[in-house]
């Protein structure tokens, strides 16, 4: 199976992507220590580092930084994607099962022209620049009727999953929506309907009164650890203004947000 498929757990209804040449992803992580110290500002050996665009596919998307001369961020395809572009969301059936093409995006992207930078210990604009970069990819990405969620996350050391040192963070795009989300938007509309309220701002309005497991506050955002927090050091990052969608921020958020 060179090219990612999607298969349905019939016990679950959840889907699945298959996508074994990930395998083949280099894991500097195993060589190189996560010691920040001893990591170099430039890796002539990492396709993310200023000066090895040789080793990239091809860049999506350049964000120049403050001074205007050099790149802050860049946007580059996955080279080992968990879903493609090519094919459709065409179901298919394999016997009493059911599946789909890999169909979707994987891209990445790079928070910093240098190897040794870390998101939580950049300069306010630096953060500010890698959230422009998000919004931009997800406005443009939204656009696609086939495209139905938008995952952005980021892996931080080897025990995450990250295979890279130089700070960087991914983009999933997908043609059906996970369960773990579709579970959540249910139960908002179930809060909805019972309430006419919006469970999110209930529980923001109550943490903001409470205060007990309140991490940090600005005029945008509220930090708080939920009361049930399902894993360690659980971190909820809400928006004060009931927004539908991160493609809603506006450009005063995205600073309070960096």
């Amino acid at each position: 199976m060179s090219m990612s498929e999607i298969r349905q757990d019939k016990t679950t209804g959840q889907w699945v992507i298959f996508a074994t040449h990930r395998g083949e992803r280099p894991h500097q992580f195993r060589q190189e220590t996560e010691e920040e110290d001893k990591v170099p500002q430039q890796d002539p050996k990492c396709p993310f580092c200023a000066g090895n665009e040789s080793m990239l596919p091809h860049i999506i998307l350049e964000m120049p930084d403050k001074t205007g001369i050099g790149w802050q961020t860049r946007v580059v395809p996955n080279k080992f994607p968990a879903l493609t572009p090519e094919g459709d969301t065409t179901r298919t059936s394999d016997g009493i099962y059911l599946g789909m093409p890999g169909y979707g995006r994987h891209e990445v992207i790079i928070e910093s022209p240098y190897h040794n930078s870390q998101i939580a210990t950049m300069d306010v604009d630096g953060v500010c620049t890698i959230i422009e970069t998000y919004h931009r990819r997800f406005t443009e990405l939204m656009e696609t009727h086939e495209n139905m969620m938008i995952i952005m996350f980021r892996n931080h050391g080897a025990h995450a999953g990250a295979s890279l040192i130089h700070p960087h963070s991914q983009i999933i795009v997908t043609g059906m929506v996970p369960n773990y989300i579709r579970w959540r938007e249910q139960e908002a509309q179930r809060y909805f309907d019972l309430w006419g309220r919006c469970v999110y701002c209930d529980i923001m309005e109550f943490e903001m009164q409470d205060r007990r497991r309140v991490v940090f506050e600005n005029p945008s955002f509220l930090a708080v650890v939920p009361y049930a927090a399902e894993v360690p050091f659980e971190v909820w990052i809400l928006p004060k203004q009931h927004q539908a969608s991160f493609g809603q921020i506006s450009d005063r958020e995205k600073l309070d947000l960096a």
